[in-house]
């Protein structure tokens, strides 16, 4: 350098390059290494992370933060797979005197002794909650349903899941059609012959009977016990009205019983009893499938659930 001269300046830093600086030292990277890489003194490096220590914290903060949010939304994926999943497959069982609802636990195969797909003989709520839980999932399991098949989309898992909703297609939609006509016929009597208080229960009670008798064309339609205006099932108050309503939900079912869907809804019942070989077989391949997905510790790819 001639005499006299003063050394160039050095462009000032930029805020990429700040931040290029807190990148290498969260990664572990020391001063001098970070000062080689960026072409500045290590007194430059220093003041500036120096200057950005609170944003440095905030940021280690966060970055904890999302690392425990996935690892929690990896442990409901795997539990909603190996719980929730697998009791939506699971044979109903005929209804026993007093008994709740069965546990599935971890580890215990889906296709247990039972008819797959139908409701188990027993009281008409029983058949009824049956039908929920094999074809109505709640809106978070939707959700999980939906974030577990985003993120293990390539597993086989699926093939064998859509084979067994193409099995069970027919006898879902015609229940879930009667159930439709249930609803609007119902409807129309809401204040003059049902009160909106009971109208769930009395429901229930119209449906269950319904997939019951499908199920069996010997099924005997449950009779409701009439005390004092009160109309109880199974010793379950279901609602008030005593005879006449009684007498109009009688009508409802045997109305029932003229329409197609009720035919269809026979035929398709009649389907699955037939089927529960190939049924049982799918649900052996899903069973396998979601057992794998539990010993998973993490999952490929994202979901629209992901916290990062």
């Amino acid at each position: 350098m001639e005499r006299g001269k003063r050394p160039p300046k050095r462009k000032p830093i930029t805020e990429e390059q700040v931040h290029e600086m807190m990148r290498m030292r969260r990664q572990g990277r020391s001063i001098k290494a970070i000062a080689q890489a960026m072409g500045c003194h290590r007194q430059t490096v220093r003041m500036h992370l120096k200057e950005r220590h609170a944003d440095i914290l905030a940021d280690e903060a966060r970055k904890q933060v999302l690392i425990d949010e996935l690892r929690n939304h990896f442990r409901e994926l795997a539990g909603f797979a190996t719980v929730e999943l697998k009791s939506h497959l699971r044979a109903s069982r005929t209804e026993l005197p007093g008994s709740g609802p069965e546990m599935l636990m971890p580890g215990r195969p889906i296709s247990m002794e039972g008819t797959l797909g139908l409701p188990g003989p027993g009281s008409s709520n029983h058949a009824a909650e049956e039908w929920a839980r094999m074809y109505e999932l709640p809106s978070k399991e939707q959700h999980l349903m939906q974030a577990l098949r985003e993120h293990t989309k390539d597993s086989p898992l699926w093939s064998h899941w859509d084979g067994w909703r193409r099995e069970v297609a027919d006898y879902e939609t015609k229940s879930r059609e009667l159930f439709e006509w249930l609803v609007d016929k119902t409807e129309a009597e809401l204040f003059q012959k049902i009160d909106p208080q009971y109208l769930g229960l009395i429901r229930q009670w119209l449906f269950g009977n319904l997939l019951l008798r499908a199920n069996d064309a010997g099924y005997e339609y449950e009779r409701l016990q009439m005390k004092g205006g009160v109309l109880t099932s199974a010793g379950r108050e279901i609602a008030r009205g005593g005879k006449l309503l009684y007498d109009y939900l009688l009508g409802i079912l045997k109305e029932a019983e003229q329409r197609s869907e009720w035919g269809a809804l026979g035929l398709a019942a009649k389907q699955l009893k037939e089927n529960q070989l190939e049924l049982r077989r799918i649900v052996s391949e899903i069973d396998s499938a979601l057992d794998g997905i539990e010993l998973m510790r993490a999952f490929p790819g994202r979901c629209h659930l992901c916290p990062v």
